[in-house]
């Protein structure tokens, strides 16, 4: 130590804010510890056992989302090519947002479902529910460890920290209340996070504007520096983010996709206490994220001006501005805020893969699950039921504890997300498999003649076309850009789903009760 400085592989930090950091992390370790204790069943790890009020979840949701995709990957985006970053945020959430509140949580809710997957399975068959459930898990293990890595590379700017370090750090603090608390610790801590975030993004925005010499300042300098950050729309042969792929990719199918069928998302609005609270949480959150896109986007540009194009990759530029404008005590706290927002993203994922690996994978490989009904709801009111919940739960834990293992050995191997960054790369990600999946999740609401087996085969095939938009060099065109793989998937699946109903069996109404749009309306009357 050195007039009050501690020095981690060169690098100078402040003791306070030293303290602060480790405060933070033993804080989550204990307050997971202390949170396991109201574990008892299924529904109590899962769902929080449907206790959840609307503003918990939507604080939740918000949390969950604005993590290192938004704070760290949009934040270095913004740094790359400007605020057309922004554009995920604005076109690719609140619309969405929205139309989950209205059209899509109120039939989860009524199908009395623990995942996405499972409505599939309700919807057209097992075979769809676990297939389904394999590609959101595997997914799910691979953004792990991009988040993992992530952690680790603001640990690496702000503490000197090795990559090793930061990785294995993160995964003991978040494991330990994850697999302790279960989504409730999971809900809980999300909205501690998210106030700390709002709290640290707004003084960083504010303070980083003051440190490049007010707001006229910064206007006139990123103006006439970098002139070209500050379109909007992106030219329609841009390699990432071309107008067009973003209306018609990020607007139609991977901004509802991930708003109405992302089992991270929608876990918690099947956790409410209520139809109504899981509806209006998805408002609440909403509103909130309007703020969002100021927030993840002024500190890319702050970078931009401060340090022209000398970062050695864009997701750096978060945690260089941390370091380069706040005094000690409050850079601390901007860390804790963003490492809460690195963590968020990890334990929501890490619940949400451990619901469908238990349930819609190895439930049903075991076939130990009812066909057409939702299964272990009604689990504590007999002795069978109960002692079965209890496994359920305990199978959770272990399997969260496993998928976290392997994505940490996947976070110690990622390379190509410093060439494209963050954000680039998880919709890289998604653009695999959303489009396929949303088609079969909103067709299947809206006609009730789609049939299990064009489920089936729109889900398979509308996988493996859009693996060979993304992988294949095309004559004339290339790989397609990841918006439009989204897209044509989307449209392709739509297309094979009404193709193959009009050859095979549809299920009866009474089957879909609850199910479709049709079959509701006739309940009602």
């Amino acid at each position: 130590m050195d007039d009050g400085i501690l020095r981690f592989a060169g690098i100078h930090v402040h003791w306070l804010d030293l303290s602060l950091i480790l405060l933070y992390l033993l804080g989550m370790i204990l307050f997971g510890l202390y949170y396991g204790r109201n574990m008892k069943n299924a529904r109590d790890y899962f769902l929080a056992g449907r206790s959840l009020p609307w503003w918990v979840i939507g604080m939740s949701i918000i949390g969950s989302n604005v993590g290192s995709n938004d704070y760290v990957g949009a934040a270095g985006g913004a740094y790359e090519i400007g605020i057309a970053q922004a554009n995920f945020e604005w076109i690719g959430a609140i619309p969405a947002m929205i139309l989950a509140a209205f059209i899509f949580v109120p039939y989860y809710w009524r199908a009395g479902v623990y995942s996405v997957p499972e409505y599939l399975g309700l919807r057209y068959n097992q075979p769809v529910r676990m297939i389904s459930g394999i590609i959101l898990s595997l997914f799910s293990v691979f953004i792990i460890g991009i988040y993992l890595w992530a952690t680790a590379t603001m640990l690496e700017t702000y503490l000197g920290l090795t990559p090793a370090a930061g990785i294995l750090i993160t995964a003991v603090v978040v494991g330990v209340y994850t697999i302790s608390g279960g989504l409730a610790a999971v809900a809980i801590s999300d909205t501690v996070q998210l106030v700390i975030m709002f709290v640290g993004g707004i003084a960083l925005a504010v303070l980083g504007i003051a440190h490049v010499g007010g707001l006229e300042a910064f206007w006139e300098k990123l103006s006439t520096q970098s002139p070209e950050h500050l379109h909007a729309f992106l030219p329609a042969d841009h390699e990432q983010f071309p107008w067009p792929g973003v209306l018609l990719g990020l607007g139609i199918v991977l901004s509802p996709a991930y708003w109405c069928a992302n089992q991270v998302i929608l876990q918690r609005t099947l956790a409410a206490r209520s139809q109504w609270d899981g509806q209006a949480s998805m408002i609440f959150a909403a509103f909130a994220k309007t703020m969002v896109p100021f927030l993840i986007v002024l500190p890319g540009f702050i970078a931009l001006i401060l340090y022209g194009d000398t970062l050695d990759h864009q997701d750096q530029a978060l945690p260089a501005i941390i370091k380069a404008v706040l005094p000690p005590g409050l850079s601390g706290i901007l860390f804790v805020a963003f490492i809460a927002a690195l963590q968020s993203s990890v334990d929501s994922t890490l619940n949400a893969t451990s619901v469908m690996m238990t349930r819609d994978i190895w439930g049903v490989f075991e076939n130990r699950f009812a066909e057409t009904g939702p299964d272990l709801i009604h689990d504590e009111h007999d002795s069978a039921g109960a002692e079965r919940s209890i496994r359920e739960m305990v199978r959770g834990k272990l399997i969260t504890f496993s998928v976290l293992l392997i994505a940490v050995a996947f976070a110690f191997s990622i390379d190509a997300v410093k060439d494209s960054g963050i954000y680039a790369f998880v919709q890289l990600g998604l653009s695999f498999f959303q489009g396929p999946l949303f088609a079969l999740i909103l067709m299947g609401i809206l006609f009730r003649r789609i049939t299990p087996m064009a489920g089936l085969w729109a889900l398979v095939l509308g996988v493996a076309c859009a693996v060979l938009l993304g992988t294949v060099d095309w004559p004339g065109t290339g790989r397609f850009n990841m918006l439009y793989m989204a897209f044509y998937s989307f449209v392709f699946a739509v297309l094979v789903l009404f193709g193959v109903s009009l050859i095979t069996r549809a299920r009866s109404p009474q089957s879909l009760r609850n199910l479709t749009i049709g079959t509701t309306e006739r309940e009602r009357h």
